[in-house]
């Protein structure tokens, strides 16, 4: 970011107080001469300054548009991916050799959430999820954006063959139901809170899972740190703490804690998000007990 002027003049004194041989420059007048080259100097050194951020902040601009085929370019796209289930999306490759939809429509842009991993033998990843709260694409929906991916290059996306990616490159686009959290804790409390404390704890739960980045990982600490950062809370308790994908039968839950006793200190999501546990009898309030104190 380019200085000021006077910040260049106020280092250029600086460095004139320190040279022995420049002592007799002392003149208190603005109009002295080697004020006036200070000033000229620092003018000139600002203006280069200032074209060096513009010229920068062009070259980003620039970056940030070119097809570079990196995770984040490709996340970015998808997060622009448009679907329609009456009119057809088309893309088609543009004049400055880019591909892009015929028609940009923001209404149709259904993705929320998205993460691009590039794994071993040219394999990328794509994780992804629509609406919020999060929930799966539907099969045409996932359909759509695998195609949207793929790069046959033999025509045009939607039945012609051009994709955004890559040729020679798989793509595996891939959107999953949430993954299921099973809590059972013990929650010690402030008595006066007795009418609040179950609801306000479990919008608390529920605040740390839907910030969970998508694709992230689950932390027991961060769940902890979440839960006694409630008013009214003194004390907790983990006594079982499991997770699921959303095919598996709770029965099949990977155990972060059981019995008191931290496993798995983190969990890498498998959908990407959590919610908590549906099956009857394992809700929140079914597996959190509340003690006043």
């Amino acid at each position: 970011m380019a200085r000021s002027i006077n910040t260049i003049v106020s280092l250029l004194d600086a460095e004139q107080a320190n040279q022995t041989a420049l002592s007799g420059l002392n003149s208190p007048s603005n109009s002295a001469i080697y004020t006036l080259w200070k000033y000229i100097v620092a003018t000139q050194m600002y203006l280069q300054e200032t074209l060096w951020d513009i010229f920068k902040k062009d070259l980003e601009t620039i970056s940030d548009k070119a097809i570079i085929g990196s995770d984040k370019w490709l996340q970015d796209r998808v997060m622009k991916f448009q679907y329609d289930a009456v009119t057809l999306q088309v893309v088609e490759v543009q004049s400055d050799f880019s591909v892009n939809y015929t028609t940009v429509d923001t209404t149709k842009q259904i993705i929320t959430r998205a993460s691009v991993k590039t794994s071993a033998s040219r394999t990328v990843n794509v994780k992804v999820a629509k609406e919020e709260p999060p929930v799966a694409l539907s099969v045409g929906e996932l359909a759509s954006l695998q195609s949207y991916l793929n790069n046959t290059g033999d025509g045009t996306y939607a039945g012609r063959g051009v994709g955004i990616g890559f040729a020679g490159v798989r793509y595996i686009a891939s959107s999953l139901a949430s993954d299921k959290l099973y809590l059972d804790a013990t929650i010690y409390y402030n008595g006066q809170y007795t009418n609040v404390i179950s609801d306000t704890v479990i919008e608390a739960i529920n605040n740390y899972l839907a910030n969970i980045p998508f694709d992230g990982t689950f932390k027991l600490s961060a769940l902890v740190d979440n839960i006694q950062a409630v008013i009214g809370v003194s004390d907790l308790v983990l006594n079982n703490v499991a997770i699921r994908p959303n095919t598996d039968v709770i029965a099949d839950s990977t155990y972060l804690v059981q019995n008191k006793t931290t496993i798995i200190p983190t969990y890498q999501l498998t959908a990407g998000y959590v919610e908590e546990e549906d099956t009857v009898g394992y809700l929140f309030t079914d597996t959190l007990t509340f003690i006043a104190q």
